[in-house]
Formats: structure tokens, sequence, C-alpha cells
């Protein structure tokens, strides 16, 4: 069963990592006022979005190496204000989160992660 949810963690890491690339891969026709653009939703603008994703992947995947960061990844919520440096950052941390699930093993598993919340952890 546990060599199972090992797999199932990779696959949702390389899921994960084709998601962003199509999604950023779709978002490159759109001009830097497109991208910047108010838009209708929980985040005011495409770039909001997906800066969001990239800043909370910081955050969690830090934690699962073992990091610290905390809620100082959130301290800037705009670290790529244009498309073409979001893509390749967001495309490094999804390998990072690839590499972490790929030395995954059934007896890693129980591993305890530590996340710093700054008031708990």
């Amino acid at each position: 069963m546990s060599a199972g949810l090992v797999q199932t963690y990779r696959a949702f890491a390389y899921n994960n990592a084709w998601a962003n690339h199509r999604l950023l891969t779709a978002c490159a026709s759109l001009s830097q006022h497109e991208f910047e653009a108010h838009r209708t939703g929980f985040f005011p603008s495409i770039q909001r979005t997906l800066n969001h994703i990239y800043v909370i992947d910081l955050f969690y995947i830090d934690a699962l190496e073992g990091g610290w960061l905390g809620p100082a990844a959130w301290k800037n919520e705009v670290p790529f204000p244009a498309l073409a440096a979001l893509k390749p950052a967001q495309a490094a941390m999804d390998k990072r989160l690839i590499a972490i699930c790929d030395a995954l093993t059934p007896a890693r598993l129980d591993d305890a992660v530590k996340i710093n919340r700054d008031t708990r952890v």
C-alpha cells in the first residue's frame, strides 16, 4: 500500500509541473497589460494569481525540504511581475517538488514535516 502511495505522490508532483507548464504557456500569449489587468475573482489579476501559486509553492516546498522560510515566503506578493521571469522560476520550483517526491520512500511517509508559521510550528 505505501509503495503505491509513494508512486501517487510522484505522479501528483509530475502532474503539477505539467499543469503549471501548460497554464504558463497558455498565458504567454498575453501582453503585459493583459497579464496585469484587473479580473473578477479571488485575486485581482492573472499576474497575482500565478504569483500566488508560486509563493505558496515556495512556502510548502521549503518546509518539505526542511527549510524554515515560513511566512517570509509571501513577504513579496508579486516576486515576478513579468511572465517571462515567472515561468522559469515556477519550473524550478516544480523540479524541487519532483526531487522531494522522487526521494520519497515508504518509510519516509511517516516523517514529520515542520512548518514555520511564525507564531507556531
